[in-house]
């Protein structure tokens, strides 16, 4: 599931770049770099004075140069020391550049870069060509799905003690399934709900706007706001976000399904909207059609089109991360979703690395060098100070730079994990946001809607497989995100 914003999930807001088009001019290192290491690590070695180590796990033939393809998402990203980055394949360039430079025998790195509504045909749909991903980089609650394909490898053994101790516990372990490590994560987002203070306070609701924090608000506290908005608001303007033309963004409809108490999971990760808590959750957002609270043939909008309408001023709430908060400024207070206790709920979305076995056992072995050499080196880990980073050293160099860092760090306790541990979310996404369309058209009730949800999307969890192991079912689904 999906997160709009400059930091993480922006849907086809740009033209795509050529596939084998640059994304990114060489990013200059601080001190000595990896290229002049292996140089003089080379002299060393020849003169026997130091083994060879650490720049490459295969020896030099002088075959031709191994070719690897990573692929990355069209991803907005800033980095509080490097004002030229605004994107994060930017990075991952960078990373692939400076990796062909110093790598101990030749290789040749080919960045593409794909829409993040193109997952499916930028990985499965390249299998068995020439642009079938070696490397993948993308949110974990996407590149889950393609565990189940076979050609995901485990990377436990590039996580070298060190790399592994370095990495917060609880966004390594969301890559876990059955004991083993699919995804190096590298950075996290997490998400809440943005109000516009001026709209609040036109309204009447001055009462509601918190200063410098994450509040929260009882069910009937967001009924009375979302009343009192549809009441004041002009017309063309509505009090809150909700779309459901497709699956993206659908994540944070989910997360509003915890409003009357629900889990939305039971205890082994199946979908269990039909208790009470999920139908009156369901019946909530479905009388809010008919009181006004959101846009016009919201079942026909995407979340851009909620999206635009907040930038513009036509929407009261709608969400935002630690990353796109910045662009707001203090125009804006946070408030995390309505949830099953007084807290409210947030979700976080995790980042990083996927290693795919395409056939070629030296490819694959380039390519667990390449992420060993990222992690390995301080200066690309870096690089993920802008949003949360996995890092906890960069956490610590950085953590007191990155905005609202320490406001979304407090926060964390409030996060849910909203994949319900299904390591293949995207078949449940399929079939998600149809229930939520017919609801809001009302060609279906809230018991309707929440057997039907129940029913399907369980169906597609049995198929799917395993169970990822990445987090605890604590009450309420709560993780602790001790970044």
């Amino acid at each position: 599931m999906s997160s709009e914003s400059r930091g993480t999930h922006r849907r086809m807001i740009e033209p795509a770049l050529s596939p084998t088009q640059s994304v990114a001019p060489p990013i200059p290192r601080r001190g000595m770099t990896r290229r002049a290491f292996c140089a003089g690590a080379a002299f060393l070695a020849a003169a026997g004075a130091l083994p060879l180590a650490g720049c490459s796990s295969l020896p030099f033939t002088g075959a031709a140069p191994v070719r690897l393809v990573i692929k990355v998402p069209r991803t907005g990203h800033d980095v509080v020391f490097d004002d030229s980055i605004s994107q994060v394949e930017m990075v991952i360039q960078g990373m692939a550049d400076e990796f062909q430079r110093t790598y101990a025998r030749p290789v040749d790195v080919e960045v593409i870069v794909f829409e993040q509504n193109q997952y499916d045909e930028a990985v499965e749909g390249s299998f068995d060509t020439d642009k079938s991903p070696d490397v993948l980089y993308g949110d974990y609650f996407n590149i889950s799905t393609y565990i189940r394909t076979g050609r995901v490898v485990p990377l436990d053994d590039v996580a070298t003690p060190a790399i592994r101790d370095d990495l917060f516990d609880d966004l390594w372990n969301m890559g876990v399934v059955e004991g083993r490590a699919y995804m190096m994560p590298y950075l996290a987002r997490q998400n809440v709900l943005a109000y516009n203070k001026e709209m609040f306070r036109n309204a009447g609701l001055g009462e509601f706007i918190a200063e410098g924090e994450i509040t929260a608000w009882s069910l009937s506290e967001w009924t009375r706001i979302l009343d009192a908005l549809s009441a004041s608001l002009p017309e063309g303007s509505f009090p809150m976000m909700m779309y459901a033309g497709s699956s993206q963004g659908d994540t944070h409809i989910v997360t509003l399904l915890r409003s009357a108490g629900s889990d939305i999971y039971d205890e082994a990760g199946h979908f269990n909207l039909s208790a009470s808590e999920g139908v009156s959750a369901l019946r909530w957002i479905q009388d809010g059609v008919g009181r006004g609270w959101f846009p016009l043939h919201a079942e026909n909008l995407e979340i851009e089109d909620c999206s635009s309408l907040f930038r513009q001023g036509q929407l009261a709430i709608y969400m935002v991360n630690n990353a796109s908060i910045t662009r707001y400024g203090d125009a804006v207070g946070l408030v995390n979703f309505p949830g099953p206790d007084a807290d409210g709920s947030a979700t976080a979305f995790a980042s990083g690395f996927q290693i795919f076995d395409n056939g070629d056992a030296e490819k694959l072995q380039v390519a667990r060098d390449f992420l060993s050499f990222v992690y390995g080196d301080g200066h690309w880990l870096d690089y993920a100070a802008g949003a949360i980073p996995a890092s906890k050293r960069v956490s610590d160099r950085y953590g007191a730079d990155i905005p609202f860092y320490d406001l979304f760090r407090a926060n964390a306790g409030n996060v849910w994990d909203f994949t319900g541990n299904n390591p293949d979310t995207q078949s449940v996404r399929d079939i998600f946001y149809t229930g939520i369309h017919d609801l809001l058209m009302g060609k279906t009730t809230p018991e309707e809607c929440a057997a039907f949800l129940d029913e399907r999307c369980n169906a597609a969890i049995d198929e799917a497989g395993p169970k990822a192991s990445c987090m605890s079912r604590e009450k309420y689904s709560k993780v602790s995100l001790k970044y």
